[in-house]
């Protein structure tokens, strides 16, 4: 069953890797923190915190998929703070996998068909123009974004 699997991935959209990324993801903390299954995972602690991110919700959606999650930030004094739901969606781009805040809206889709609309700012415009010229520089030792 897994040699089908690994042997479709060349078929497998952006998108769709993405998914099995994420449900592999989800699958090895479901393990992790089930009980009795602490000698399959050796590097889970037992008193580790909860994840960072929780995923509430996941669909997909257009060139890749909608995912609503809940954040979670751990205090100096150790307690735990939750923060959101926010929403992101998150495609592959370039060979790149992106994620792109949407925040807190009952309408998703729309939030994301707004912010596409709208053109790059200033940062963005620089960011793209240094990822271009660390592709062009890649293989000659450069650095990677020119920063620095």
């Amino acid at each position: 069953m897994v040699e089908e699997i690994i042997g479709r991935l060349p078929q497998l959209t952006g998108a769709q890797i993405g998914r099995l990324e994420d449900a592999l993801r989800r699958e090895c903390q479901r393990r992790a923190s089930s009980v009795g299954m602490e000698q399959d995972v050796a590097h889970v602690q037992e008193d580790a915190p909860p994840p960072v991110t929780e995923v509430l919700e996941y669909r997909p959606h257009e060139d890749g998929y909608l995912q609503l999650e809940l954040r979670r930030y751990i205090r100096r004094d150790g307690s735990a703070r939750e923060r959101g739901p926010y929403w992101y969606f998150q495609f592959h781009e370039g060979g790149k996998r992106r994620k792109l805040y949407l925040g807190k809206t009952s309408d998703p889709e729309g939030t994301l068909a707004a912010k596409r609309a709208r053109p790059l700012g200033e940062y963005g415009k620089a960011w793209r123009a240094a990822e271009d010229a660390a592709k062009s520089r890649r293989g000659t030792g450069g650095r990677t974004l020119g920063i620095g």
